[in-house]
């Protein structure tokens, strides 16, 4: 009988973002040239983006980054160059087919990596 209170609280309850990036807004610009500002951003429902270089894959947290720009699509593949808060730059293959996810003030947002030029990453704006 306990059991079932708390279930319907445990629904009720918002999953929501990771703490970690509740205060990031990004700024998106589209392979159409649009920009979209979004907030809270996660990529596969992560707060890190899973990228490979050569056969080793690396887990890069979102809140390490500055820039992400998508220099090619090929397939399943995209090249994407990352920056980083501290001006190091990367260049990475990751799913070209990585949903990432954001909120904004029209509802929630979200676009494959394929589908974008840049993302470009600001903290702690009101």
């Amino acid at each position: 009988m306990l059991f079932i209170p708390l279930f319907i609280f445990a629904m009720a309850e918002p999953a929501g973002a990771p703490p970690e990036v509740k205060n990031i807004k990004i700024l998106v610009l589209d392979r159409a040239g649009k920009k979209h500002e979004l907030k809270s951003p996660l990529c596969e429902g992560l707060s890190y983006l899973k990228v490979k270089h050569g056969g080793i894959e690396y887990s890069v947290s979102l809140t390490s980054l500055e820039e992400i720009e998508v220099l090619s699509v090929s397939g399943d593949v995209a090249k994407i160059k990352l920056k980083y808060k501290n001006g190091k730059e990367e260049i990475f293959d990751i799913s070209a087919n990585t949903l990432c996810t954001g909120t904004s003030d029209f509802g929630n947002a979200s676009f494959y990596l394929k589908d974008v030029q840049k993302i470009l990453f600001r903290r702690g704006e009101k």
